[in-house]
């Protein structure tokens, strides 16, 4: 148990936060350090003129009465401050293609015969593949709120890739591109992706698609608020500088201030490799040392921020996944200075009456693009780096324009941020979105273990488990379970 013992979670991200408010309800004493000035991780907003711009988290699923993200918001103790608002339950995605539009609408069911009646052909190939999204997800433990995962069932579905599965079943190309044409949603083309990690993240958000009043930060700043009142501390713009270890035991956590911050426990919402930096070098053997910086890390994006002088009408009240041919590996390509192959777009303020009118883009962005930059800090960027993002940034807003030339007249405000921009709020590696590089590859046995060879020292995160603020979130269960009880914590989770 963890009673009356102290604890330093590294990193504010949505699995820090996690993991602070389930040690603090169980009489832990927990100090979160946090490197930026606003907590969150992938949660957080920036503001321009009083204009809120979300940066990573933009809706999720799972958050209705008998499902898991509802479960866990209530059992966190934070629930009632968040208010959300449903996306189109007849079509909260629309996946474009040339000269086609699917919209993907609520419910395994419904999902399922407006595929059919799309590709009637492929009837048979449809329903094998609803059946094994139903069957993947039902192996995922808590997601389906059993405490273990059945091994076998997810190694299996995560050692064969999506283009794979949907080619055994499924005919008609465009069909297949249709079912992968929202794996922005884990940064995996699917050619790599294991179909499990699809099934898993396809049916969270068909569960229903929400937004949050307040974006994420909402959410990050209400953990903040119950760790607190928990008599938890969060210390915002404090970097870790090492994490101290004697005879394999974590003993606590320096700063770059230069405090020190005695610890029984540590959990890191770090990448592992930027947590394999904070430890003495002789932790690891260097087999292991190895296998963590060679693991690949996630792709890194672009981000785009439009302010209009109306609302977005023409998104309405979904998101936009726009691929410009019907391959869907091209859209991890990436933006370059001629053409993008994909963008995601959403309007938020759409989904409120008194939203700000503002519409947010994201493409695949290699780190390479910037890499040469990586030296130069904030604010201080080479005008030949700010010039380079420009002419991304214009890229991006022409295929918009080009699908929506209506919105041209209406720009007020343009933003745009790089890996770079990334890497220095977040501290991920190569400027990744989603940490971990979440391929066939690095899943199913090859997942980095959350449980360290240092005795009480645990990962949480997108660089551990699943990416997504669920998938976050469930790591931090997954990590206090070692600590609490993962019985204990599933009981809790069903009572909730």
């Amino acid at each position: 148990m963890v009673q009356g013992k102290k604890a330093v979670v590294i990193g504010s991200g949505m699995g820090g936060l996690t993991s602070a408010v389930l040690l603090a309800m169980n009489g832990c004493h927990v100090t979160v350090l946090e490197q930026h000035y606003r907590p969150g991780g992938f949660l957080h907003r920036f503001f321009r003129d009083g204009v809120p711009y979300d940066t990573g988290f933009h809706y999720c699923g799972s958050v209705e009465d008998g499902q898991i993200m509802n479960a866990c918001l209530k059992h966190l103790g934070v629930w009632d401050e968040l208010t959300f608002r449903e996306l189109d339950p007849d079509g909260f995605d629309r996946v474009i293609f040339p000269d086609f539009e699917f919209r993907v609408p609520k419910g395994r069911a419904r999902y399922s015969q407006r595929l059919r009646d799309a590709f009637p052909a492929d009837a048979r190939g449809i329903d094998t593949f609803i059946d094994a999204v139903a069957d993947a997800c039902k192996h995922y433990g808590l997601y389906s709120f059993t405490t273990e995962p059945h091994v076998d069932k997810v190694l299996k579905y995560e050692g064969m890739t999506l283009d794979r599965f949907l080619e055994q079943h499924i005919g008609d190309p465009r069909c297949r591109a249709i079912i992968a044409g929202q794996s922005l949603l884990y940064g995996v083309p699917p050619a790599q992706a294991p179909f499990g990690l699809h099934a898993l993240v396809t049916d969270h958000f068909l569960q229903g698609a929400y937004s949050i009043d307040g974006g994420g930060d909402k959410l990050a700043m209400s953990m903040v608020r119950r760790i607190r009142s928990l008599g938890g501390a969060v210390k915002l713009k404090t970097a870790a500088s090492a994490i101290d270890v004697r005879d394999r035991q974590v003993r606590g956590v320096h700063t770059a201030d230069g405090e020190f911050i005695q610890a029984d426990l540590v959990v890191s919402n770090l990448h592992p490799q930027l947590t394999l930096q904070l430890l003495p070098t002789n932790v690891f053997r260097r087999a292991s040392r190895n296998r963590i910086q060679n693991n690949a890390v996630g792709k890194g994006h672009m981000g785009v921020y439009i302010q209009l002088d109306r609302p977005a009408h023409e998104i309405g009240n979904a998101n936009i996944y726009r691929h410009l041919s019907w391959d869907v590996n091209n859209a991890y390509k990436g933006i370059n200075p001629r053409e993008t192959g994909f963008y995601f777009a959403t309007a938020p303020g759409n989904r409120h009456p008194r939203g700000k009118h503002v519409v947010l883009m994201i493409m695949s962005q290699p780190w390479e693009q910037v890499a040469r930059w990586a030296d130069s800090p904030l604010g201080e960027r080479d005008p030949e780096y700010l010039a380079y993002k420009r002419s991304l940034q214009d890229i991006a807003i022409g295929a918009l324009l080009a699908d929506f030339p209506s919105m041209r007249d209406h720009i007020v405000r343009v933003e745009s941020s790089s890996p770079l921009t990334t890497a220095h709020f977040t501290r991920s590696p190569r400027g990744a979105m989603y940490g971990h590089y979440h391929s066939v590859e690095q899943m199913g046995r090859y997942r980095p273990a959350q449980a360290t060879k240092v005795r009480n020292l645990l990962l949480v995160g997108q660089g551990v488990f699943m990416p997504g603020v669920l998938g976050t979130c469930l790591s931090a269960y997954y990590a206090c379970g070692y600590l609490l009880g993962l019985d204990r914590l599933l009981q809790e989770l069903e009572a909730a």
